[in-house]
């Protein structure tokens, strides 16, 4: 009783305020239900044909749902001797209060939809009851081509099933109102009844006393007064019929209510109600967290589920999950998400504040809501709920949320952001965390879309040097203090994964992958060397003082082109070498060179390094008379020129060659080789030959 006084309460202001309240469709704010649900009289109760919550929820409807639901039942009505319900208006008559109504303001015109709500309002009758009681007693909701006589006993009231209608009650405003109220009285005077609640009760089943009569318990007072109004109950013939007609002794009004009520509304029975006022007063009530009541109970939402709306925020319940409040940012952020519609689903508790950095959070069906002031209101749920979770939550490393789940990604992917991270999901994938500089180089490279694809770890550290690594789809991410954030991918990281990471000779990458370089090659540096890879040459290290050689000529544009091969050492006096598209290079104790063309050809024939050259002491060097070239080596010089060829020059014969001039001098270059004799050795030069005799150490040319 004290709920139907603040409802009462509320009624009055939403009258003063033109009975502005939230429209209901299909029991969500919107547009109004077509049909709830089929009426299946097998669970016709005849103690229990509607609840006291249902029968008197005055704030049911709002006149627009009122005036819409008239459209929808009515959209075959064309006028007839009067106009359609739906279009149907008249004056009305102010009414003071009484005992069992409030006041009802008069006006010059109400619309039929205006007079049922406001009646409602004034006497506590439920809108929905009323248009059912229109519907059984005279068909007008659904009437195709109404009688006029149907607007004159619209609701039924004083026409006795043995007697003619008491023109008393003559007019559709006047029916509505003194049904109402008539049905105020069987409540308040409960007791002055043929039917009374919370007893047996002897029910006829037919006006004819002949049919007999049963005996029912009746278990409410709004059930009371439907059999005070119409005092017979539906025999079972009534009940197989449906609709329809049953036998001699079947009497069809309470059977048509229950129909009606169930096809348009729903249910008839309420336990939803006293569980939205249960919680609305655990929380304070008016002077709680809530405010003031704005809208009645609403109820047809998805699994059996009503609301209530709130000054400062609303209460949601289902009979799988109760009744929680939903207010502030949560409850505008699960309103963008689709309330009950939504990823979450319905409340499961009240907010609960006291988090980290001033936090709340919610629970709800299919995950939670968290909140504070610097991040806002944040859903989290699913596979990335659950992965965020498990890191410790808002204490976690990735902080609160910062905004929504995205799904639609590639893939099937969605993702969401955190203040210190990201958590990104695909079904293949599972959900990773992705943080920090990784993150940063990860989504320099286009995240889910670029050249990585999605994460398939978390990030792993505890390498040498303080290192971290992530691997993704299509590569792994790389980072130490020392050598910064960088991918390594293909068949330049697989080369160097394959020599030790960044445990081998190369240490961590200093750079991306760089490719587009000729050739279609690609490129990467690293902390002691840099692999460099092409269609033709495949993926070789350059590392140490070759690195310095090859990069001093250009490297892969250079005039050695791309490494062919890895590095070999082991060579004499430690030397090693490493071949190129277009040279060798050589390490050894007299420096680092290069050997190509038909110079870096003729030592080789030599014997190259094994030979009497030894290895070079100098690269190449051209610019010469007619368009010569020479290099240096340990023991010798080999020279070209295009009208001569490449010789190579040494011991005595050299340094007498280098006395004259070289190939400036009067012999000119070398045309042949050099050729040892039985008393030392001679070899041809442009200009003539020289000879040495080892036994006086002299050189003649001639």
């Amino acid at each position: 009783m004290i709920r139907s006084l603040i409802r009462v309460v509320t009624v009055l202001a939403v009258i003063a305020a033109g009975l502005v309240v939230p429209t209901v469709v299909d029991g969500r704010q919107g547009t109004p239900a077509g049909s709830a649900q089929a009426a299946d009289l097998r669970f016709f109760d005849p103690g229990n044909i509607i609840s006291d919550a249902v029968f008197y929820d005055s704030m049911a409807m709002s006149t627009a749902d009122v005036q819409y639901f008239l459209d929808l039942k009515g959209a075959n009505c064309v006028d007839g001797e009067m106009p359609c319900l739906k279009r149907y208006g008249q004056a009305t008559a102010s009414r003071a209060a009484t005992g069992f109504c409030g006041a009802f303001p008069g006006s010059g015109w109400d619309s039929a939809a205006t007079i049922i709500t406001k009646v409602a309002v004034a006497c506590g009758i439920s809108p929905r009851v009323l248009l059912v009681i229109l519907q059984k007693e005279r068909g007008l909701v659904t009437a195709t081509r109404p009688l006029a006589r149907s607007y004159e006993i619209a609701m039924g009231m004083g026409c006795p099933d043995t007697a003619a209608c008491n023109t008393l009650y003559y007019g559709f405003a006047n029916q509505v109102y003194s049904a109402a109220a008539q049905y105020r009285r069987y409540q308040v005077n409960a007791n002055s009844y043929g039917y009374v609640a919370g007893r047996n009760n002897t029910i006829g089943w037919h006006p004819n006393a002949g049919c007999g009569s049963s005996t029912v318990y009746i278990a409410n007072q709004a059930t009371a007064g439907l059999y005070n109004y119409t005092p017979y109950r539906p025999n079972q013939a009534a009940l197989n019929a449906g609709y329809g007609t049953g036998d001699g002794c079947s009497s069809y009004g309470n059977r048509n209510f229950w129909n009606y009520f169930t096809d348009w509304f729903g249910s008839t029975q309420s336990s939803e109600g006293a569980a939205l006022y249960g919680k609305y007063q655990s929380l304070g009530g008016p002077s709680g967290i809530l405010g003031t009541v704005q809208s009645p109970y609403l109820c047809g939402l998805a699994n059996g589920g009503c609301f209530q709306v709130f000054q400062k925020g609303a209460i949601y319940w289902t009979p799988g999950t109760g009744a929680w409040s939903v207010t502030g940012a949560i409850q505008v952020k699960w309103g963008d998400l689709g309330r009950e519609w939504g990823a979450l689903g319905y409340p499961l508790s009240d907010a609960n504040c006291g988090l980290a950095a001033g936090g709340c959070y919610q629970l709800f069906e299919r995950g939670t809501m968290y909140w504070t002031s610097s991040t806002g209101a944040s859903a989290v749920y699913g596979a990335v709920g659950s992965k965020w979770i498990s890191t410790g939550a808002e204490n976690g490393a990735l902080g609160y949320p910062v905004g929504d789940q995205g799904c639609g990604l590639r893939g099937g992917g969605c993702y969401q952001p955190f203040q210190r991270g990201l958590v990104y999901w695909t079904s293949g994938t599972g959900a990773r965390i992705v943080t920090g500089e990784m993150a940063t180089k990860w989504g320099s490279l286009g995240r889910e879309n670029g050249a990585l694809g999605y994460p398939v770890t978390d990030r792993t550290c505890g390498l040498i040097a303080s290192g971290c690594y992530q691997i993704f789809q299509y590569g792994t991410v790389y980072t130490a203090p020392a050598a910064g954030t960088y991918v390594a991918k293909g068949g330049i990281g697989y080369t160097w994964m394959s020599g030790g990471a960044e445990n081998g000779p190369l240490g961590y990458p200093v750079g991306d992958e760089m490719c587009g370089l000729p050739g279609g090659g690609c490129a990467q540096d690293f902390q002691r060397g840099s692999i460099f890879w092409s269609p033709s040459t495949g993926a070789h290290v350059v590392s140490g003082l070759t690195r310095d050689k090859y990069n001093a000529v250009a490297r892969e544009r250079g005039i050695l082109g791309y490494p062919a091969m890895a590095m070999v050492c082991g060579l004499v006096r430690g030397g090693c070498y490493q071949v190129f598209q277009y040279g060798t290079i050589y390490q050894s104790p007299g420096g680092t060179y290069i050997a190509k063309g038909g110079l870096g050809h003729t030592w080789m024939l030599l014997g190259a390094e094994n030979g009497a050259m030894g290895y070079p002491v100098s690269d190449e060097s051209c610019g010469l008379r007619a368009n010569g070239c020479f290099q240096l080596f340990e023991n010798g010089s080999v020279y070209y020129a295009p009208a001569t060829g490449a010789f190579a020059v040494s011991g005595p014969i050299r340094d007498a060659w280098l006395a004259q001039g070289l190939e400036n001098g009067w012999w000119g270059y070398p045309t042949g080789k050099l050729q040892n004799t039985a008393t030392g050795s001679t070899q041809r030069f442009e200009g003539g030959t020289a000879t040495w005799d080892s036994a006086s150490g002299t050189v003649t040319f001639g």
